[in-house]
C-alpha cells in the first residue's frame, strides 16, 4: 500500500473528524473509504460519458466502471442514455440461457 500526503482545508478536516466518530474508524480508514468511493463514482461517470458519446459498447462501459452488465444498463437508463438494449431484451436473453 502506498502512502499519500496532502493538505486539506480546515473545514474538511472537521468533517473528517465527524466521519471518524460516526464510522468508528481512524483517519486513514475514513480517507481510504472516501477515496475508494470517489474513484468508483469517477469510473462510473466516465463510463457513462463514453457510453453517451457512443465511443464504447455497453459491455466495455460496464468493465470500465467495474459493474455488472445489468447494473450498467440500469445506470444508463437512469441517465437517459439510449444504448439500444432494453431490460426486456436482457430478460429475453436471460430466459434463453
Amino acid at each position: 500500500m502506498k502512502t499519500v500526503t496532502t493538505r486539506i482545508p480546515e473545514d474538511d478536516e472537521e468533517a473528517l473528524a465527524a466521519l471518524e466518530d460516526a464510522q468508528s474508524a481512524d483517519r486513514s480508514e475514513v480517507l481510504r473509504r472516501l477515496i475508494r468511493q470517489g474513484l468508483d463514482d469517477w469510473r462510473r461517470e466516465r463510463a457513462l460519458d463514453q457510453l453517451r458519446e457512443h465511443s464504447v459498447t455497453l459491455r466495455t462501459a460496464a468493465e470500465r466502471a467495474d459493474v455488472s452488465l445489468v447494473e450498467m444498463l440500469t445506470l444508463a437508463a437512469e441517465e437517459g442514455i439510449d444504448v439500444g438494449y432494453t431490460t426486456d431484451d436482457l430478460e429475453r436473453d436471460l430466459d434463453r440461457i
